[in-house]
This record gives C-alpha cells, sequence and structure tokens, in this order.
C-alpha cells in the first residue's frame, strides 16, 4: 500500500475495534466511486484477530462488482476453511512455511473473472501463461502441496487441537497477577495465536522473550515474525487501544497441530514463575 502511495494512488485505512476486528460500517463509506481495490487480512498476525471477510466482500460487491477484493490468507490457510468463490474473493495470496511447507514458497489464488486484467511482476520468458517469467522451484512447489494437503485432510481435528491448546493458555496465563490477553478469547479468533502483555517495570518484550527461551525453551515473539528487526510499536496493538504503558510489554505465542497440551502448560508455569520476579 506504501508503494500505491508512491505511485500516486489514494489509500485508505480502516481502524479496528479493541478486538482488532475492522467495522464494516467504517469499510462501506471509506468505498469511493473510483475505488478499485480492497485488501484485508483474515487472520492478524499479532493477536489473531480474525476479519468478517464474506460481510467485507458483500459489501464491496454490493457496491461496485469491479472493485478487486484482495485477502491476505497467510495467516488463517491451513488453520481455517477457506473457499474463495463461495466468499467472493478475487485474489488470495498464501505462504507456505505457515503450514511446514518450504520457507519462500507460497501462492496466489486467482478468479478467473480477472485473470486477464493481471499484470505480471517477474518479466520475460512468459512461464505460467505469461503470468510470472523464471524457471519454478520445483521441489518447493510440490512440497507446498504436499503441506496444503496434509492441512486440510486433518482440519477439523488440528482446529479443534489447536482451540483447546489456546482456551487453556488463556485460562492458565490469566490467572497471572499483571498479564492480560488481547483480542478475543473465544473462538471468535483464529485458533493459533495468543497475544500477552505483562504489566511491570522489568518486563519489557524481548526481555520476557529471552528469559522463557534461556531458562525454559520456550519461543515466543516480540510482535510478528515480520516485524521482528523493525523497533517501532506495533500498529495492531496501538489500534486495539492497547495502554501505552503495555505497547513494549507485550509478547506473542504460535500454535501448530503438532504443539502439546502438555508443552502448554509447561509455558503456563514457566510465567507464573518468572512474571512474579519480573515485576517486584
Amino acid at each position: 500500500m506504501k508503494a500505491f502511495e508512491k505511485e500516486g494512488f489514494d489509500v485508505t485505512y480502516l481502524g479496528t475495534d479493541e478486538y482488532g476486528v475492522i467495522n464494516l460500517d467504517e469499510l462501506k463509506s471509506a468505498l469511493r466511486e473510483d475505488t478499485i481495490f480492497v485488501s484485508i487480512m483474515m487472520v492478524n498476525n499479532e493477536i489473531g484477530a480474525l476479519q468478517p471477510i464474506e460481510e467485507a466482500a458483500k459489501i464491496v460487491k454490493s457496491f461496485n462488482k469491479d472493485i478487486i477484493f484482495h485477502v491476505d490468507a497467510i495467516q488463517a490457510f491451513g488453520k481455517l476453511r477457506i473457499l474463495p468463490k463461495k466468499l467472493n474473493i478475487d485474489l488470495l495470496t498464501v505462504s507456505g512455511h505457515k503450514i511446514h511447507g518450504p520457507k519462500g514458497s507460497g501462492f496466489i489464488y486467482i478468479n478467473e473473472a480477472i485473470y486477464n486484467i493481471m499484470v505480471p511482476q517477474i518479466l520475460g520468458g512468459g512461464h505460467e501463461r505469461g503470468m510470472r517469467s523464471g524457471t519454478e522451484n520445483v521441489p518447493a512447489i510440490a512440497a507446498l502441496g504436499v503441506a496444503a494437503k496434509m492441512a486440510y485432510e486433518n482440519l477439523d481435528e488440528n482446529q479443534n487441537h489447536m482451540y483447546a491448546m489456546r482456551h487453556r493458555l488463556i485460562e492458565g496465563v490469566s490467572a497471572i497477577e499483571g498479564v492480560s490477553v488481547n483480542g478475543h478469547l473465544d473462538n471468535n479468533s483464529a485458533p493459533q495465536i495468543v497475544s500477552v502483555s505483562i504489566k511491570g517495570n522489568r518486563t519489557r518484550a524481548q526481555v520476557i522473550l529471552n528469559a522463557l527461551q534461556d531458562n525454559y525453551g520456550i519461543y515466543v515473539s516480540a510482535g510478528s515474525a515480520c516485524s521482528s528487526n523493525k523497533p517501532a510499536i506495533s500498529e495492531t496493538l496501538k489500534s486495539i487501544g492497547l495502554e501505552k504503558d503495555l505497547l513494549e510489554r507485550t509478547i506473542r505465542f504460535s500454535f501448530c497441530p503438532e504443539n502439546t497440551m502438555e508443552e502448554v502448560e509447561a509455558a503456563i508455569k514457566a510465567l507464573t514463575e518468572l512474571v512474579p520476579m519480573m515485576t517486584l
């Protein structure tokens, strides 16, 4: 979107409520006669907020069926059931590493109705019907296909398992004084992400992260991985209205189907021991 702005396009950014979810009325009000593109992240990568994609698509297409509706499904694919045509999605982007595929692999779903207006970003030899030139990474493509198949063959079982771990982690850490959980606490959020804020003078995210890793062998992040090299405060946390004192005291737990309830209990135990020592 920043690149679009540099090219002269007007870009409107939607806010969120305290759970990280967009307001559909705000989306409707933001649409203009010259709007050509709407992009929404299905699952927020920091707090797991689940956006109302189907309802948003109806609003966009009712306003103007020619507006291209894009969904960033990187945190949603393999965790939720996604039917692009049913949801009126024109473009859907996915990254392989979020479902145990190779890093650097991914795919884009393109609705055939807009295929002819798509412009390739890599020019040259005309591979993939002119859409992407260059020699494809066949092993990565094949591995991504296997990863996607495995994710959806066991989707319901995996989803229930992750929700169970999520609910137990929320229950356990919420009982610790000074600890709060961001976003929805129920199944209105994605199953694999829990954002936790910790009050205290010595509870900056990086300090907690290092203590969990070095002392307990527990790996969490201070936010989304794609922003780990940027010292700026998270726009997501600011958007949900998190109090200023907690903006730099928030960590993210993320699950996959291979995690276990025993690991969740270990994380709860670690925070139960660690937080009181760091909040003295």
